[in-house]
């Protein structure tokens, strides 16, 4: 089917002057001789040509007329040197369509004839036809997103384009697309970038420009071009090729665009089509198969819609941004552009596509969501909190809507890299670290800046969780429920949850007892102002010098959601085999082979895992990452030698030394030693139900102790309780202890002036690998 394009997001721009500019009356495929101002004609659904005028330069001078109003199709580029300028770059000036002509059924451009007419008849202004031209040099319809266009497919047979997978697509495999119900090859992509792509191949086949360059941020176009314009070894010429790497690589990403009857062919087996405001907007079934509420826009409800809503550009958008995830399925897409966030944000709840937009605003690739708990089903107290929410793998997403005060609304998201860690103790608490980002969805900021992310500092990355008869206190007595960010979320306000060091509490409550709230709704959210992101524009205010992304402190949320994140591709080493290798070399154990016996992003955080995964081995080799991307080793020549008393600590003399790898010395440095002193060169070990204590008051205890103390693995409170796994981190060192000659990057801790290899002294691990070198044997060689 054919339609107009009312938005002009992606609508190309005409040569300013200079080459052949001759020009084309769209609609009814006659052919204008060249003249200093042409007028430009756009066949679109309407009954009625809307005419641009595209000026020129003649004589140093720039001649225009009048136009009527334009259409979103055809680029109009001023005279002078910004012209000339922008038609070197084969960009210009856009104007954008509003004419009543634009907004008619496509059914009656169909009945006019008036379909797009492709740029690649722009040489057919310079001579006819000749009778004896090939299939190939006669221009090629298709639907483009249910915008039929004539294309000039065979400019990609040029050098340069041959090899593209666009050319592949459009001469080898043009039999296999899918047809829309008028028989045209249907594409099932964006028809703006392809009508700026037609318009860019006909000014390279005029002469005009000479490569096709994209010079705009537009995400959209920028994700199609890329798609398109990649190269590809597969022939242009079948040869029986099919189980070639070539075949398999290039199906891999196009057979998308292939019909699914044909071989290996994934991009549906019809065209569907929905009707906004007279404008048809088509896919495939494909597209929508995993948007079932969706999908019925284009099934059930097909029928033209034209009451304001949903705009045409808007639900344009939103056919788009699924169309992308489709055709790249594991890839960080960005959402829509739009100057009317709210609008297009109620589009995407409406059309139930909210999860997509939560994998795109998170930017985790090889990911999927799943809904874990929804207060609206499962209720608003802890304990069905806990039950569907703690434990399990992957992240948790935190999904907020406080009740609406302002006249607009606010919605706001928080993501731990883990699950809840809930404690065995219903009447404790357990403490964990965890990656911690919040992002503004509406409200916070201002609207044309769509979503905004805040990540939480390293050292806060923490996540409180209460038993069902426990609480989680503050330092002012209040307590809560879930506290998460360092006090910076409460959940039950008082509180049962506390996310990023208190920046979210759930179950918040209040000062009076200490008890949390009954209701997890009962929330607390804040960020620090140094919190708040560069270049953006926070609309809320400041309370003490903090803001929110709630409307205010503290609220009762009207919803709230929490999702399982899980990533599918297997987690990458923490270093190349290259840097793995200097670092053995550099422990003494050059002719030794490493095994990895523990990794934390595969194998999970809890201590009883990570100890069954080691076992008795020896010569143990430790390397951690942190989220500032710092890099530290810890090399143990012997074993994590465990109690017979799984309530006990087994401190054993070993010889231990420390590594940075990268982050806390100059690059110049390379792998750095830091060497142990003879005294501190042991390693405490508490069992599965033990902890190691720290010396002194307020040191807080830990499953693992190495070297003195300098590195601890599931730092936890002073109050004999390690942290919930292993993820939280403490590392320092003395200021004496740092290698002479090596340029030390970070900074000193205030009270003693001890120094990091991490960050932060307190750490949130990203992953933690643990190896044993293995020598080989004497009669090995």
């Amino acid at each position: 089917m054919s339609s107009e394009r009312p938005d002009t997001d992606m609508a190309p721009a005409g040569p300013a002057d200079g080459g052949d500019g001759d020009e084309e009356q769209h609609g009814g495929g006659d052919v204008r001789r060249p003249m200093d101002v042409e007028e430009r004609q756009d066949g679109r659904a309407g009954g009625g040509s809307v005419s641009n005028v595209v000026m020129r330069q003649t004589n140093n001078a720039s001649t225009t007329e009048p136009s009527h109003m334009p259409s979103p199709l055809t680029a109009t580029v001023a005279g002078g040197p910004q012209a000339a300028a922008a038609a070197a770059a084969g960009e210009g000036v856009v104007k954008r369509a509003g004419s009543p002509l634009d907004r008619e059924e496509p059914k009656r451009a169909k009945r006019d004839g008036q379909t797009h007419q492709s740029a690649a008849n722009l040489d057919a202004a310079k001579e006819a036809p000749d009778s004896s031209s090939t299939q190939t040099d006669k221009p090629w319809r298709i639907n483009v997103g249910g915008f039929t266009m004539e294309f000039p497919r065979e400019v990609l047979l040029r050098d340069g384009l041959k090899d593209t997978r666009l050319a592949m697509l459009f001469h080898r495999f043009a039999e296999s697309l899918l047809k829309d119900t008028d028989g045209i090859p249907f594409i099932d992509a964006n028809p703006h970038y392809f009508i700026w792509l037609d318009v860019k191949l006909g000014f390279l086949k005029a002469g005009w420009i000479d490569d096709i360059t994209l010079s705009d941020d537009c995400p959209a176009k920028a994700f199609y071009h890329d798609l398109c314009f990649a190269k590809t070894t597969l022939s242009m010429t079948p040869q029986d090729d099919q189980g070639s790497e070539a075949f398999q690589n290039f199906m891999a990403v196009m057979g998308r665009f292939i019909k699914s009857s044909a071989a290996r062919g994934t991009g549906g087996y019809e065209v569907l089509s929905a009707v906004v405001h007279g404008t048809t907007v088509s896919t495939t079934d494909a597209t929508l198969d995993d948007h079932s509420t969706f999908g019925r826009r284009f099934t059930k409800f097909a029928a033209p819609v034209t009451d304001e809503s949903v705009p045409t550009t808007t639900f344009e958008k939103v056919v788009d941004f699924v169309r992308r995830r489709r055709l790249a399925p594991d890839a960080v897409l960005a959402l829509p552009i739009a100057d009317d966030w709210p609008q297009l944000l109620s589009a995407f709840e409406m059309y139930d596509l909210m999860e997509c937009v939560y994998l795109t605003m998170i930017g985790k690739p090889h990911s999927t969501i799943r809904s874990l708990f929804r207060d609206s089903v499962h209720g608003e107290s802890h304990e069905p909190l806990l039950d569907r929410v703690a434990g399990g793998e992957g992240g948790r997403l935190f999904v907020i809507e406080p009740e609406c005060k302002e006249g607009h609304r606010h919605i706001f998201a928080c993501l731990i890299d883990g699950p809840l860690i809930a404690p065995s103790d219903p009447t404790a608490e357990v403490l964990t670290r965890r990656l911690t980002t919040f992002y503004s969805i509406s409200g916070a900021f201002k609207d044309q800046e769509g979503i905004v992310s805040i990540t939480v500092p390293h050292n806060q990355q923490r996540v409180d969780v209460a038993g069902t008869q426990g609480v989680v206190k503050a330092t002012n007595g209040v307590g809560g429920s879930v506290c998460i960010g360092s006090s910076r979320l409460w959940l039950g306000s008082g509180g049962n949850v506390a996310i990023g060091h208190g920046r979210l509490w759930l179950g918040h409550g209040g000062k009076e007892d200490g008890r949390p709230a009954g209701d997890l709704r009962r929330c607390c959210q804040w960020v620090e102002r140094d919190d708040l992101p560069a270049g953006k524009t926070y609309r809320g205010s400041y309370t003490n010098g903090r803001a929110t992304l709630a409307g205010s402190h503290s609220f009762t949320a009207q919803r709230l959601e929490v999702y399982e994140v899980l990533t599918t591709r297997p987690a990458e080493p923490v270093l190349s085999a290259a840097q793995l290798q200097e670092l053995i070399n550099m422990t003494g154990n050059a002719n030794a082979t490493p095994k990895l016996l523990y990794k934390g992003a595969c194998d999970g955080w809890m201590y009883p895992a990570m100890l069954a995964k080691v076992g008795t081995a020896t010569n143990l080799l430790l390397v951690l990452k942190d989220t500032g991307d710092h890099v530290i080793a810890s090399h143990i020549n012997g074993q994590l030698k465990q109690p017979a008393d799984p309530t006990r600590v087994q401190k054993t003399k070993w010889p231990v030394a420390l590594y940075s790898v990268c982050g806390a010395f100059s690059e110049a440095d390379g792998i750095t030693r830091i060497a142990v002193p003879d005294d501190e060169q042991y390693v405490n070990v508490a069992g599965p139900q033990g902890a190691v204590k720290g010396d002194g008051a307020n040191v807080s205890d830990a499953n693992v102790s190495i070297g003195g103390g300098r590195l601890w693995l599931g730092w936890g409170w002073p109050d004999c309780r390690p942290a919930g796994d292993l993820r939280r981190c403490y590392q320092w060192l003395k200021r004496d202890e740092l290698p002479a000659g090596a340029t030390y990057r970070g900074s000193y801790d205030t009270i003693d002036g001890w120094a990091t290899l991490a960050a932060a002294p307190t750490f949130t691990c990203v992953d933690m690998e643990v190896y044993t070198l293995q020598q080989a044997s004497a009669d090995s060689g």
